[in-house]
């Protein structure tokens, strides 16, 4: 059978099933569409061992296991792949419980995350996703206005460094205008005050995360999902107690 890519009937998502063992030239540029039009692809009972885990990454960008610059903030975690490309993240050490796009406090953020589990709990463990070119889009016109002409900052010294964003993007392959502010790492509106700040960042943080931006996905082991970080924000829900939760990792940059 060949490859299939079903669309979810949420705001973004789709399920690709009979991923082939060898990614061709034909099937990456079926993954990079379904990619663009979907900003999430899952591909259930994947099974990527370390090799194919680097190879379907490397179809949509340069790899590393974590951000360039940042190795540090990650000495207690085990990597694997020939040049370290892939990061475990094991549950006893990082749950990821907060709406946040990755790394968005340094210059340049990567362009998207392939997951794959590894172990996960019998009951809870689900990760959901954000679709923020909707959350743009459904902005009020004067707030759409507002937050087309203004940048925030992101990071959280000393634990990051800190870098100044456009609140609003483009995505360089759709052309689409998103979002690019989220609630675990952008901090403050430079130019505005301490109360216009915070009031205008909790406001598109709630509405960012409304449940009718989200797509859910409830894991099973061998499951791998991709998102693009460019216009989503994603949450791992901690509702799993003290079970075993792990996966592994590649970061695709431009």
């Amino acid at each position: 059978m060949g490859l299939t890519i079903t669309r979810l009937p949420q705001t973004l998502g789709a399920v690709v099933d009979n991923l082939p063992e060898h990614i061709d030239e034909a099937t990456a540029a079926a993954l990079s569409e379904a990619w663009a039009e979907n900003l999430v692809l899952f591909f259930p009972q994947a099974r990527l061992d370390d090799e194919r885990h680097i190879a379907l990454g490397s179809v949509f960008g340069t790899l590393h296991a974590t951000s360039p610059g940042l190795e540090d903030d990650h000495r207690d975690q085990t990597v694997f792949g020939p040049n370290g490309e892939i990061l475990e993240i094991d549950a006893r050490k990082d749950r990821a419980n907060m709406w946040h796009t990755d790394v968005t406090f340094t210059e340049t953020p990567p362009v998207g995350s392939l997951l794959s589990m590894k172990v996960c709990p019998e009951r809870g463990g689900d990760t959901l996703w954000s679709n923020q070119y909707l959350a743009y889009e459904t902005l009020s016109e004067p707030i759409r206005d507002l937050v087309d002409g203004l940048s925030a900052e992101h990071g959280r010294p000393p634990m990051t460094g800190v870098h100044t964003h456009p609140m609003v993007t483009t995505h360089p392959v759709t052309g689409r205008k998103a979002l690019f502010v989220n609630r675990g790492w952008t901090t403050r509106i430079p130019g505005l005050s301490p109360l216009e700040s915070r009031g205008l960042l909790d406001l598109l943080f709630a509405h960012a995360e409304k449940p009718e931006h989200t797509v859910r996905w409830s894991w099973q082991p061998g499951d791998a999902a991709m998102w693009d970080n460019r216009c989503t924000m994603h949450y791992a829900v901690n509702d799993y107690g003290d079970a075993e939760r792990v996966l592994r990792r590649v970061t695709m940059y431009a």
